[in-house]
Parts: structure tokens; C-alpha cells; sequence
């Protein structure tokens, strides 16, 4: 972080406003209303987040939880074992006053959640650890992005904070653990700034999207590759999907593999039980541990069409037979939408005379192969690289005829290498593709996978691509193997055009996907 540019911005008016905000006296502030001001500040950034009067119950349901079994306070100093032992004994549950003036629990009230719930728990985190950085006189910061993970993530990179490894979404008590790692990173970024408990929440909270908008670009959304099935509530018909205004921007439960641009069908749940509208993904889905649902993405740019009734699918010849419609749309968030399920809906909404011309389309690449492939630099020229192009790369992302020492004096020469990281000569790349002229042969085929598995042994790749002027072959290991009878992908260059296809290879070898190996 740069020093000085904090420094100006800590003893700027808008620097010292935003750590008065998170200035909190138990003796004198009142709960409720800092809490309403911190929502005040993070819907300037976000135009939006969680119910603010939800929120607060919750802060106040926590907190008389905590405080009735006293689990506040602790000989314990450490952070870390405070937290956890917090997560296996809290249980939340409704407080009153008795004629004594004594607070107890509410009578034949079951506990809203009960201990040892840590799936639930996930979904109230934000709340408790801004409890926590209240009332607890540990180091505690609060996480209040659990709808929007992807946000507090762009925070962490900007300003250099180690984001510790995700666990698994099954690991539910892991999901509420990374609060304890994230808190122990913002705790060491802290102590390295010489920043107090305030001055780190402000630098969170406001200084850093002070540098989120300097680096930040509005781009159009990118072509769709996958349509993805949603569900809204009657609380979301009548505050979003009812009419939606154009730009406005919402969270929903998704797919975790969303893609920025992706299409997303709504089935309104109530009061209609039907399929109401089409949206566009703002945002990859997000993986959001601090939440009871892990997946998010944000949608925009939602189009109104004729409402498809539930009983209008369950009649129709095709959509009777989907999985989805026989569990009368139950668990749809997130369920994968195929193009031919997409052309059927396209084929209902035309019958009820809709104009299908304004709705978003899956992309097809249309890539120009050129036919008049002579030699095996026109497979890489007019063959490979334009498709790299379609699928997100850019020139700089690959490194052509690469050298690898392999033993003492033998060099490998992989014609395209993506992402090489590591020391000249012993490096290591997410993908590697050989080209060739001709594998029509077995021979030519069975001499062209060793070549490029021996280069992708060498450079440690999980995926390799093989290639000639009449198809492109890919290959992925699993359980540390590769089966070469078995690709994942084959197909010929003029079916890549096909926007099913093209979508496969995009989730298999597309440039966000390699970029993140």
C-alpha cells in the first residue's frame, strides 16, 4: 500500500469520516444506527447490498445470544481459537425481558439456529463478525460482502492481501474457518501499515475502492456460451423481475461456472410459477462461502417476455420430457439451460406472438478457417491461432516453438505453450498444443499424441491439445493419467461453428479457464 497516498487520504475530511465510521463506543453508540450508516457507505460503492433491516435484527439476535451465554468474553487471547470455539457452541435464539428485568429465552421458541449449524451460520457471518469487532476486544474485522465475495476479493488484490485457499463448498465448517484467515491476513496487513483496528476497516471499506476506481473499465458484456436456469421468490417478482429497468443490476444464486455474459433464464416461483423473463450475467459466478447458498453471480439487462406457465411446460411435447419440469421446477437455481431447450422456449414464445429478434443468442464463433491448408505453419496460422483468438487469447498469452531442456542436452520444442511460468529452459505451463500437417493416419496419430504428452509430462500440463488441417483433439488427465483412446474433445474445424460445440471447448481450454489453472 502507498503510504503517502494514505496518509493523504487518512487526514483528508472524507478519510477521517470514514474512520469515525467505524468508531464504535459500547458505552455510548447505539448499535442500530451504526449499522445504518456503514450500509449508507457500502451502497455508495455498491448501489445495494443485503436488507439493511435484516441485517440489523440479525446483529441484534447475535448479540443477546452471545451475551446470554456469555460467550462474548474469554480468558483465551488467541483470535483464531476464540473464533472457533465461538462457531461450535454459539446457538441463536430469541431473548425477552421478564417482569424481574431479566433476560431469558423466549418460551417454547425453537432456536433459529441451532449450535453446530455451520451451513446456517455461513449465512449470518457478516453479522457476527461485525459483533465480534464491536463488542469483542480481540482483533475481529468485519466481512460484509456475502453477497458479493467477488467485491472483498478485488479489495484483497488491491491492496496486496494474501487470499487464503478456498475450501470445498460440502465443507460447511471450513466455510466459516476462512473467516479466521482472512481475519489473520488482515490482521498481519494491519500490523505491516502500522494501522489501527478503525483505520483498517476504513482502508477496506472506502480508501480501497478509491484504487478499485482508478484501475476499474466498463466493458460490454462478452458473447453468451451458456444459458443457465434461475428461480425468483414473490419478495424478488415484486421488487425486481415485475419490471425491470434497464442497467439495474441484482444477485441471484447461480451456476458456479456462470460466465460473465451468459444468458439466465428466471422461473418466477411465485405468485406465477412460471418462466417470466431473460437476464444476462454481469459477473462470473462467484463462489461465496459467507453465504447459505455458495454461488452467486450478479444479472442485468433483464427482458420481459410472455409468461410460460408451469402447466403450459408440463403440456408441451418437449418440455414434459425435461428433468426439471417433471420436479415441477424444484431446485432450479443454477440448472444448466441447452441451446435446443433454448431454441424450444424461442419456439413457445414465437406461438404466443413474441418477438424473439430482441433476445440475447448463444455465440457462434463463425471463425474463417481457411480451406487451402498446405503445410503444418497454415495449421497454426489460418487454423489454430484465429480459434485462440475466439476463445479469448491474445498473442502475448502463448509462446511459440518454447525450449525445454529435457535430460542433459536434448531440447523439446512445443509448438504453442500457455501461461509458461518458472526458471529459463524449466518452465511450466496449464496447456500445451502440437501442431501438425497431416494425422489422418493411426500411425501419424499414435507418433503425434507421444510427442505432445512427453511435452506436457515435461511442463507438468494438465491439458494438451493435438491438431492437423482437418481437426482439433484435446486431451485432459485424470488421476494422473491421460487415456489416449478417450479425448475430451474432437471434433473438426468447421463444427467448432457450432454454438454448442464452441461452448464446450470454451469451458474446456478458454483463456479464463487456462488462466486460472
Amino acid at each position: 500500500m502507498n503510504k503517502n497516498i494514505w496518509n493523504l487520504y487518512k487526514n483528508s475530511e472524507k478519510g477521517k469520516e470514514a474512520i469515525d465510521l467505524f468508531t464504535f463506543d459500547t458505552g455510548k453508540d447505539d448499535l442500530e444506527i451504526k449499522t445504518k450508516n456503514i450500509f449508507q457507505k457500502l451502497n455508495q460503492y455498491l448501489g445495494g447490498v443485503d436488507s439493511e433491516d435484516y441485517f440489523i435484527d440479525n446483529c441484534f439476535l447475535i448479540i443477546n445470544s452471545i451475551e446470554f451465554d456469555n460467550l462474548l468474553f474469554t480468558d483465551n487471547n488467541d483470535t483464531s481459537e476464540y473464533f472457533k470455539n465461538l462457531i461450535d457452541n454459539l446457538e441463536i435464539f430469541y431473548v425477552e425481558e421478564n417482569d424481574a428485568g431479566k433476560f431469558v429465552r423466549v418460551e417454547n421458541q425453537k432456536p433459529i439456529i441451532l449450535q453446530k449449524d455451520y451451513k446456517s451460520f455461513c449465512s449470518v457471518l457478516p453479522e457476527i463478525s461485525l459483533i465480534l469487532y464491536f463488542y469483542s476486544e480481540l482483533f475481529f474485522v468485519p466481512i460484509l460482502f456475502s453477497e458479493e465475495f467477488d467485491v472483498f476479493i478485488k479489495i484483497l488484490d488491491v491492496l496486496n492481501i494474501q487470499m487464503p485457499e478456498l475450501p470445498i463448498k460440502s465443507d460447511k465448517k471450513g466455510r466459516l474457518l476462512l473467516y479466521n484467515e482472512l481475519n489473520n491476513n488482515i490482521k498481519q496487513f494491519s500490523k505491516e501499515n502500522d494501522l489501527t483496528i478503525e483505520e483498517t476497516c476504513a482502508c477496506i471499506y472506502d480508501f480501497a475502492f478509491l484504487l478499485l476506481e482508478a484501475k476499474q473499465t466498463q466493458n460490454e458484456l462478452p458473447e453468451p456460451t451458456n444459458i443457465w436456469l434461475t428461480g425468483g421468490s414473490k419478495e424478488d417478482y415484486k421488487i425486481f423481475l415485475e419490471n425491470p429497468i434497464q442497467g439495474e443490476k441484482s444477485v441471484w444464486t447461480c451456476n458456479e461456472n456462470t460466465k460473465r455474459g451468459d444468458i439466465i433464464v428466471m422461473y418466477v416461483l411465485s405468485p406465477h410459477s412460471c418462466i417470466q423473463s431473460i437476464w444476462r450475467a454481469d459477473i462470473d459466478g462467484v463462489y461465496t462461502p459467507f453465504n447459505y447458498y455458495n454461488s452467486r453471480t450478479r444479472a442485468t439487462n433483464g427482458i420481459l417476455i410472455p409468461k410460460i406457465t408451469l402447466a403450459e411446460l408440463k403440456a408441451d411435447s418437449y418440455f414434459s420430457l425435461l428433468p426439471i419440469t417433471r420436479k415441477n421446477f424444484q431446485g432450479v437455481n443454477g440448472v444448466h439451460f441447452s441451446p435446443q431447450d433454448y431454441k424450444e422456449l424461442q419456439r413457445l414464445l414465437i406461438e404466443k406472438g413474441f418477438d424473439i429478434s430482441i433476445l440475447p443468442q448463444l455465440y457462434k464463433p463463425d471463425v474463417e478457417f481457411d480451406v487451402n491448408i498446405r503445410n503444418e505453419k497454415d495449421v497454426e496460422d489460418k487454423l489454430l491461432i484465429p480459434l485462440l483468438e475466439k476463445l479469448g487469447y491474445s498473442e502475448n498469452d502463448w509462446v511459440r516453438q518454447l525450449s525445454q531442456k529435457a535430460g542433459r542436452k536434448e531440447k523439446v520444442i512445443p509448438d504453442f505453450v500457455f501461461f509458461p511460468k518458472g526458471e529459463t529452459y524449466f518452465q511450466n505451463s496449464p496447456l500445451v498444443i502440437e501442431a501438425k500437417f497431416n494425422m489422418s493416419s493411426n500411425i501419424e496419430k499414435t507418433k503425434s499424441y507421444n510427442q505432445a504428452l512427453s511435452y506436457a509430462r515435461i511442463m507438468k500440463s494438465s491439458i494438451f491439445g493435438i491438431c492437423d488441417k482437418d481437426r482439433l483433439i484435446i486431451y485432459k488427465e485424470k488421476n494422473g493419467q491421460f487415456d489416449r483412446f478417450t479425448p475430451i474433445f474432437e471434433k473438426h474445424w468447421l463444427n467448432i461453428n457450432e454454438a454448442e460445440v464452441f461452448r464446450i471447448l470454451k469451458l474446456l481450454i478458454g483463456r479464463a479457464i487456462i488462466n486460472k489453472f
